[in-house]
């Protein structure tokens, strides 16, 4: 009888500590095995577990999204559900899929996805229904995790694979502009917005009162702002410290709520909360989203940026040295922007953690978490806000396995 890997070894004993050796079971004996060993947590637990701490930004992006976030969310999950069945039947990849795990995946793709996306039409274009792109997601992610081997059989992430192809497909349809005056949270229509001239704004959201009476209000998302500066683009002259000043929303709107982003980024606050219990869970190394966060912020403090972009061309400092105009309250205040603009901590708590993803070994998870910061600063600087963090982790997992033979664990006899 064939025999197929189950590698036990993707998942940990819920105390960070070192994960199961793989073992070898037939296809017959591999529906039968509930139960991941030394831990007595099931498989099903487990990602269940990881919804109920993907619940806080769920929660944050229906206050700020309303009814049409929450249609994303069914949409990508219910499609993903009606796959399942059909891919777990075909070949031993799709005995290794479980419901449970597509269902926390397909949760994670519908919270990386602007919430306009449930609409019939683009705003100023005609006959281009944007709804389709939901169940398509949901039925290239399972393609997707059946095709990288269910659960913890592939070290790239599948949602990442989904997410990324989307981005190339529809990039620009992907941009959030929209979010739910205060007064119409968790009611209104996210897309009844006006597009205005003053597509920046300075009040904090609470303090933002519509006077057209609409439910929501019409923004240009912070990362657009700072990718465009980043990447020397700006066609007009502009400084650093202007931009900062003149063209991005508050801090206080990034950190808290208030601004156009993916469901699930709706609230930095609503991740990190969301990412301390899977961590008072024991779900989660906490090595990984504190290291990725630190060496990120440690980078964009010293990456090259345009200070000033001016007709004869950007000029390129290190942000920390204090060059004229540019001192470590300017710079400290440009990597908060950059860090609360982006998807970077979702990325930190919700998918570079995945146990398929990370490298089994304490030292390993450390080089890999490290590598994963770096490159998301860089990502951030001269690629894409939105989505350079989903890249430097794609890129950074396919080495997860050389990590895994150069920091192999070795028996004490």
């Amino acid at each position: 009888m064939d025999q197929q890997p189950v590698h036990t070894d993707e998942f940990s004993n819920g105390n960070g500590e070192l994960p199961v050796r793989p073992h070898y079971v037939t296809p017959a004996m591999s529906n039968a095995i509930p139960t991941l060993r030394h831990s007595g947590m099931t498989i099903g637990r487990f990602f269940w577990m990881h919804v109920l701490g993907g619940a806080f930004p769920v929660v944050a992006g229906l206050m700020l999204f309303g009814w049409r976030a929450l249609g994303v969310i069914a949409a990508v999950m219910g499609t993903a559900a009606l796959m399942h069945p059909l891919w777990r039947r075909i070949g031993p990849h799709g005995r290794q899929m479980r419901w449970s795990h597509t269902l926390w995946l397909a949760l994670l793709l519908s919270l990386m996805l602007p919430a306009h996306l449930l609409s019939g039409v683009v705003e100023g274009e005609s006959n281009v229904a944007l709804w389709p792109m939901l169940p398509a997601a949901g039925i290239v992610l399972v393609w997707f995790t059946w095709l990288l081997g269910g659960v913890g059989s592939s070290r790239v992430h599948p949602v990442i694979l989904t997410y990324l192809l989307m981005v190339v497909l529809f990039g620009p349809l992907l941009v959030p502009h929209t979010v739910l005056r205060f007064g119409r949270v968790f009611l209104g229509d996210v897309n009844d917005a006006a597009r205005t001239e003053q597509v920046v704004a300075k009040d904090p959201w609470k303090q933002t009162r519509p006077a057209d009476g609409r439910d929501a209000m019409w923004r240009e998302p912070a990362s657009q702002r700072l990718v465009f500066f980043t990447s020397g683009l700006h066609p007009a002259w502009m400084s650093l410290e202007g931009m900062l000043r003149d063209r991005i929303p508050p801090l206080e709107d990034l950190i808290i709520a208030g601004q156009p982003a993916p469901i699930g980024c709706a609230s930095n606050v609503a991740v990190i909360v969301g990412g301390l219990f899977l961590l008072y869970r024991g779900l989660i190394d906490f090595r990984i989203p504190l290291l990725i966060c630190l060496v990120a912020y440690g980078a964009l403090l010293v990456l090259p940026i345009p200070v000033v972009i001016s007709e004869g061309g950007a000029q390129w400092l290190w942000l920390a040295g204090r060059q004229q105009g540019v001192g470590w309250p300017l710079a400290l205040t440009f990597v908060n922007y950059e860090m609360m603009a982006g998807p970077a901590l979702f990325m930190a708590f919700f998918l570079a953690t995945a146990p398929a993803v990370r490298p089994m070994s304490r030292r390993g998870r450390v080089v890999f978490a490290i590598l994963v910061g770096i490159l998301t600063a860089a990502m951030q600087l001269y690629a894409s806000v939105s989505f350079g963090p989903y890249l430097a982790l794609l890129l950074v997992s396919l080495l997860t396995p050389a990590l895994d033979r150069f920091f192999r664990p070795r028996a004490l006899i």
